[in-house]
């Protein structure tokens, strides 16, 4: 028989309800081949997925002796597609959730957009944050992670909590070595999917929310994990501005104390070590940021003259501000600095991610 979808489903599953009944049910109209990862279920759940690999053709039933996360789930599942004949005959696979969060109608559709943008395509089911239907703690939350990962990653996605999503098979095996094995795994795709070579685009999903939804997003430990994996950039960023920190106060006082002598003017002692140390503390702030922060493999001479008019643009920025408000304001050049520093910071990050250290 001729598939009617172009992909094959893929559900991961953790102590299912009816609402896992009634998506294979009307799923399985649709879709021919459908991948069912039980991710450490207790054994009273065992009834339903028997029941689901007894009444349906066409499942594919893999199960995790023990709860590894959604992201494993999801992985066990793209590993079995590409190791499987699954991968000769579909063009990727549509993840859905198996709680009942989406439509049959809007998997349906993701697996239609996955058929016509073709190969190299990640797709991605939002859902409408405004929506009445969405309860408000959840809004917000959506919504600010959204704007935090545009603001971080400079990437514009409406819904970055989305579970319903398309993949081309050409990129499942890069998906697979993404880190991450429980929730924070769809947030870590999206934050390398901007170095990687593939398209990612949107279509808009219904919004559905009840009031008895089962959720195993457990709300501290899944959403600190997610948040550590948003921030992770800019993580990495302050821990090499740390770092650039100690090499340079630390050569500062060698400089001043030891290697230069005392017979030297002050100012010129001074002058000397500051110089010297500001340097070789940019030195490794760069290596850590190129390598580290932005995951670099090699330097070029093209991010090194960029990084060094960056920095020095930055230095007279801070030199320039830190001057003019203190003038006007009569003091405080301490916590004026500490202001300024901090949003040319914030400024630096966008500007090294997306000039600097800028992946072709």
């Amino acid at each position: 028989m001729q598939n009617l979808s172009f992909a094959v489903l893929v559900i991961p599953s953790l102590n299912p309800d009816e609402k896992l009944l009634t998506l294979i049910k009307e799923a399985s109209q649709y879709f021919s081949d459908i991948i069912l990862v039980n991710d450490g279920s207790l054994k009273e759940y065992d009834s339903i997925y028997k029941k689901i690999c007894a009444s349906y053709s066409g499942i594919h039933y893999l199960k995790h002796d023990k709860n590894e996360g959604k992201g494993a789930a999801l992985k066990t599942a793209m590993q079995y597609f590409i190791s499987s004949a699954l991968a000769d005959s579909y063009v990727g696979v549509v993840t859905a959730d198996s709680d009942g969060q989406h439509e049959c109608n809007d998997i349906i559709a993701i697996d239609k957009q996955l058929g016509i943008k073709g190969e190299k395509s990640l797709i991605i089911g939002y859902r409408d944050l405004d929506s009445e239907n969405m309860p408000l703690r959840s809004k917000f939350g959506n919504k600010s992670t959204a704007l935090l990962f545009r603001a971080l990653y400079g990437i514009k996605l409406k819904d970055t909590q989305s579970g319903l999503r398309g993949f081309s098979k050409d990129i499942i095996p890069w998906l697979i070595n993404i880190k991450g094995n429980r929730f924070e795994y769809e947030m870590n795709m999206l934050i390398k999917s901007k170095d990687a070579d593939f398209s990612v685009y949107e279509h808009p999903i219904k919004t559905k929310y009840e009031q008895n939804h089962k959720s195993h997003f457990k709300s501290l430990k899944d959403s600190i994990r997610v948040l550590g994996v948003l921030l992770s950039g800019i993580l990495s960023f302050i821990i090499a501005g740390i770092i650039a920190g100690v090499v340079d106060l630390g050569m500062f006082a060698l400089l001043r104390y030891v290697f230069i002598p005392p017979s030297l003017a002050l100012a010129l002692n001074l002058l000397i070590s500051t110089a010297i140390a500001r340097v070789l503390s940019s030195i490794a702030n760069f290596i850590y940021n190129r390598f580290v922060t932005f995951g670099g493999k090699r330097i070029s001479k093209t991010s090194i003259l960029r990084y060094y008019l960056l920095w020095f643009v930055q230095l007279l920025s801070s030199y320039g501000t830190v001057l003019l408000l203190t003038t006007v304001i009569g003091g405080g050049e301490i916590l004026i600095k500490f202001g300024v520093d901090l949003i040319l910071a914030l400024m630096s990050y966008q500007i090294q991610m997306k000039w600097v250290f800028k992946k072709k």
